[in-house]
């Protein structure tokens, strides 16, 4: 949670908890498993292995090897899916005494032609249900990947996490003033959810009853069907900079959400298409009690594994107009950096790991 000495507060990375899934009890029967691999013969590490009928859902591990236990008899679809390649279907009949092949798959990679070419600004937001089978679905649907692979991530290897956090408070000089570097330590599975029109919310972890906080969506609110219905996006094409060239997603609500919302843009790996940076910014701030001109925070990522992300830092700018129109604008910050990640429950490559 970061939280600023002003009306409004942000929570980009905490909040109330929900209760992990329970783990499902079965006794030990038949499994599928495989290898997954590129077309070029290269295993394709970290990928996602599902089964539909059970909701069944692991990464596999470097070498591309996944393994799904505890499954009964019967008929199960299972399906592959990877950054960069078509998603993989096929249908499996598990027969009782009898343990199937194990699964030698090749995956395709995606053919995205408006890699090297620039969108110009004045093409429409549109929201993604509403457009037909297209290069701009095919971007949307790796940035829901993405978002798939944190879900997975925090639900199903939990983890806890340290950061270390610095505020920065008015001065009279007008020039930033940073306070001390605490360290805080939080749970992957203990976060708030993104609802439309609904991202300012009463803080109830203070003892003050006019305090407020923000919902930053997280990288899994991105890919969440609320989320996109409510958004309409933009592909700005791609853009180079030290860190690489990437592709730009720009999103903002859409024009029924008329209360204090989120808008933004995401940047995509134009190689890997794993997230590397979102930009958050707060939409109707002037609705507020004070009004807030501006507040925009934005996240980069870190692979804690090949495609598979977490925060690795927050940097969020707040500016408050001050009940006194006579004074200066109020300007806050606060910046987080991860420092630590200890898994809790296996980790992505535990391929044996039962869920």
């Amino acid at each position: 949670m970061i939280r600023l000495n002003a009306a409004i507060y942000l929570c980009a990375v905490a909040a109330p908890a929900f209760p992990l899934r329970a783990q499902e009890v079965a006794s030990p029967t038949l499994s599928i498993a495989g290898v997954v691999k590129g077309s070029n013969g290269f295993p394709l590490p970290y990928g996602t292995a599902s089964l539909r009928e059970t909701g069944a859902e692991r990464f596999s591990n470097e070498r591309g090897e996944f393994v799904l236990a505890n499954l009964a008899p019967g008929t199960y679809h299972l399906r592959l899916k990877q950054l960069g390649f078509v998603a993989f279907d096929t249908a499996i009949v598990l027969v009782a005494g009898r343990q199937p092949s194990r699964l030698q798959i090749v995956m395709v990679p995606i053919a995205f032609k408006l890699a090297s070419v620039t969108i110009k600004g004045s093409q429409a937001c549109v929201v993604p249900d509403s457009v037909a089978n297209t290069d701009f679905t095919t971007i949307l649907a790796e940035l829901r990947k993405n978002a798939d692979r944190e879900r997975l991530l925090v639900t199903s290897y939990p983890f806890e996490y340290r950061l270390t956090r610095r505020s920065e408070k008015p001065s009279a000089s007008g020039l930033p003033q940073w306070g001390r570097t605490e360290t805080v330590a939080y749970r992957s599975d203990e976060r708030g959810r993104y609802s439309p029109g609904k991202v300012i919310r009463p803080d109830f972890t203070i003892e003050d009853p006019g305090r407020q906080m923000m919902m930053i969506p997280v990288l899994e609110d991105l890919g969440d069907t609320e989320f996109l219905r409510s958004h309409c996006f933009k592909y700005l094409g791609t853009r180079s900079d030290r860190e690489g060239t990437t592709h730009r997603i720009d999103f903002r609500p859409v024009q029924s959400v008329r209360t204090p919302d989120i808008e933004g843009s995401v940047f995509l790996d134009s190689r890997s298409y794993v997230i590397r940076r979102a930009i958050f910014r707060l939409t109707e701030g002037h609705q507020l009690t004070p009004p807030v001109q501006e507040l925009e925070v934005t996240t980069t990522y870190r692979e804690l594994f090949p495609g598979v992300t977490v925060i690795d830092a927050v940097e969020s700018v707040q500016r408050m107009t001050p009940e006194s129109y006579a004074a200066p604008v109020v300007r806050l910050g606060e910046r987080q950096k991860l420092v630590g990640v200890r898994f809790l429950q296996g980790q992505p490559g535990d391929t044996l790991h039962k869920k």
